[in-house]
Parts: C-alpha cells; sequence; structure tokens
C-alpha cells in the first residue's frame, strides 16, 4: 500500500492524513483479542508497562470487574509481544512510513492507548516530541492504528492541520503535560473518526488531542512511533536498542 504523491502532498501540508483498510478483520480481531489478553492478565506481560486509568487508581470510582476495561494505556508491546512485533513490521504500515521518512527506519516507542467505557479520560492538546526530546530531529511518523470505532462521541483523534510547521511549543505540567489553550487554534481543529483496521499517520509535531469516552463503547488505538534510522540520540546516558524494521542501521546514528 503506497500513498499517492496527493496524500504525500497533504500529510507534509496538515502534518496527518487518514489512511482506510490497512488492516483486514481478522488481522484487527486478533490483535484486539491479545490486547485483551494481555489487559486480563491472562498471558504474561511485564506489568510495569500497564497503566490504568487515574480514577480507577485512585479508588474514585467503581471498578469494572472486567480488568481492560480499566486500563488506559499498554506499551512496550513490540519489545515483549511476538504478535505486535509482527504487527510493527506491517508491509502495508511500512510501506506507507517509507513514503514519508524514507527507507531506513526504526521504532522508537509503541503505545496502545485505551479509553474504557465511560471512564476513558481526555488527552489535551500535545506534541509527541515535546516528550519525545531525546531524538532529533523531531520528525518521527506515528501509526495510529483504530481496533475498535474511534467517534466524535468516544474519543477519537482531533489535529490542528499545519501545526508541525511550528516547531516545538512550550508545554506546561497543567492537569497533564500539554500546551495551553491560548496558544491553540481550535477553531481549525479536524477530529478524524475511524473504523476498526483504519489509522492515520501524524508527524510527531502536529498538536493533537483527545475528548473523554462517556459512551458504553471501548476506544481501542495502537499506536507505533517510527523515526529515520539517520536520527540522532541526544539523551543522556546509553543509548537504548532501538530495532530496525525497514532498511539499514547509520553508523553514528540511532
Amino acid at each position: 500500500m503506497s500513498l499517492t504523491s496527493l496524500q504525500v502532498d497533504q500529510f507534509h501540508r496538515d502534518g496527518f492524513i487518514a489512511v482506510e483498510d490497512v488492516l483486514t478483520p481478522l488481522e484487527i480481531s486478533a490483535l484486539y483479542l491479545r490486547l485483551q489478553d494481555i489487559g486480563n492478565g491472562v498471558v504474561d506481560f511485564p506489568k510495569q508497562y500497564i497503566q490504568v486509568e487515574p480514577e480507577v487508581d485512585k479508588s474514585e470510582i467503581t471498578t469494572n470487574p472486567i480488568r481492560f476495561n480499566q486500563i488506559r494505556k499498554i506499551w512496550n508491546l513490540t519489545q515483549f509481544d511476538s504478535l505486535f512485533q509482527t504487527y510493527a513490521r506491517h508491509p502495508k504500515i511500512i510501506k506507507i512510513v517509507r513514503n514519508l521518512i524514507g527507507p531506513d527506519i526504526k521504532i522508537f516507542v509503541d503505545q496502545t492507548l485505551c479509553k474504557p467505557p465511560k471512564i476513558g479520560s481526555a488527552k489535551p492538546p500535545h506534541q509527541d516530541s515535546a516528550y519525545w526530546t531525546n531524538i532529533d530531529p523531531p520528525n518521527l511518523i506515528i501509526c495510529w492504528m483504530a481496533l475498535t470505532p474511534a467517534t466524535i462521541k468516544n474519543g477519537c483523534m482531533r489535529f490542528i492541520p499545519g501545526s508541525h510547521k511550528l516547531g516545538v511549543i512550550k508545554h506546561k505540567h497543567l492537569e497533564d503535560f500539554r500546551v495551553e489553550d491560548q496558544y491553540i487554534e481550535y477553531e481549525k481543529e479536524i477530529a478524524v473518526p475511524l473504523k476498526p483496521g483504519d489509522c492515520t499517520f501524524h508527524h510527531s509535531l502536529v498538536l493533537h488531542r483527545t475528548e473523554p469516552n462517556e459512551t458504553s463503547q471501548a476506544r481501542v488505538g495502537v499506536t507505533v512511533a517510527y523515526m529515520s534510522a539517520h536520527s540522532k540520540f541526544v539523551g543522556t546516558g546509553k543509548m537504548p536498542s532501538y530495532r530496525l524494521v525497514s532498511g539499514r542501521s547509520i553508523e553514528g546514528c540511532v
């Protein structure tokens, strides 16, 4: 699955694109079932990479008897689960990422972002590269794949087109690490509903957010952040070992 020149132009103009039917229903079902098995403790997975919803963690609400319906985030799936390792190398996904940042690609991080029914919390406006300050240039591509319907009501992604051209905007630790409202052009915001198997590819500098899930339907999205193997590690300490998924490693780079 390659992007058209119009799609590539749209990505560079807006900082994101939506692509339909990247995975088949069977592939989506397999990933979603594995994710539920991990969240429900059916299969082994490091517990330090599973985060429950803040209100559940604080015991401010009655917990759902299904453990998976308490979870906000699971990460490092591409390190510790063989199915997600295969998913991150899916030929359709890699081909799209190659269209956007070139042939030499490594995984920076993965995160499965869950909004459980009724209690899924909002994520305020932010840029991913404001968190990921150890990679330069801040030019990563995030594949956000819907495993369940992502709708206006249950917390689909919302982007500010063109905001990736502004560089890293100052973030503050408020209710979350975020950009303050006065710097957000909400009137330009575009909500992007997705059906299972659809995805967005967004630039790590584009401003985006999600609203809470107050519906009875779970909203589950899998994200993998890809970076050019030509990127530099500018963090402190020893550089992590980043997994190559396309092309070749570059000496002196990530």
